[in-house]
């Protein structure tokens, strides 16, 4: 079973939010964080909160703008009026600095091991964003992105393994 949510919303008003920050001491620790939420009556049986935060070491930084690095974090999903799952999340993510204000960024983490929630047993998780960022001045930045969030599980009436799909676009 594949479910799909496609989040690009061409209103204004579009009910889908997400937020993200990132800050870096000395250009080699890091703290990354991210909120995705989803209307509820959007999502059948995937995660319709989904909030990560990471420590990121950057393994390569051959400039300041450009990095490879991984971090440890924690991750929570929040499966509507059943309830929420948290658990270690392991993260990945790079940037390439292009010339002018442009950057191409790809961030991914993976949770192993999110126990039990209702009927879904063994759920883990993996999430990749990647896209451009736009950096007309310091502190403020334009993404344009794609998101999937991916949540496996075995369903324990049947047995069977499941998985469920969150993806989208973003701009912001």
């Amino acid at each position: 079973m594949l479910e799909t949510v496609d989040l690009l919303d061409p209103r204004i008003e579009t009910s889908a939010l997400s937020a993200y920050g990132a800050l870096w001491w000395n250009r080699t620790w890091g703290l990354r964080g991210a909120l995705n939420r989803f209307p509820e009556d959007q999502v059948d049986q995937a995660p319709n909160d989904q909030l990560q935060v990471d420590i990121q070491r950057r393994l390569q930084s051959p400039v300041s703008d450009s990095y490879l690095s991984v971090g440890l974090g924690w991750e929570q999903n929040h499966f509507g009026s059943q309830g929420s799952l948290s658990g270690l999340r392991l993260s990945a993510g790079g940037r390439v600095h292009l010339p002018g204000v442009v950057s191409v960024y790809v961030n991914t983490g993976w949770s192993p091991n999110l126990k039990h929630l209702g009927t879904r047993q063994d759920v883990s998780t993996i999430s990749v964003e990647t896209g451009l960022v736009i950096e007309p001045m310091p502190f403020i930045s334009l993404r344009a992105a794609y998101r999937y969030h991916l949540t496996d599980y075995t369903e324990s009436v049947t047995g069977h393994d499941r998985r469920e799909v969150t993806d989208g676009f973003r701009f912001g």
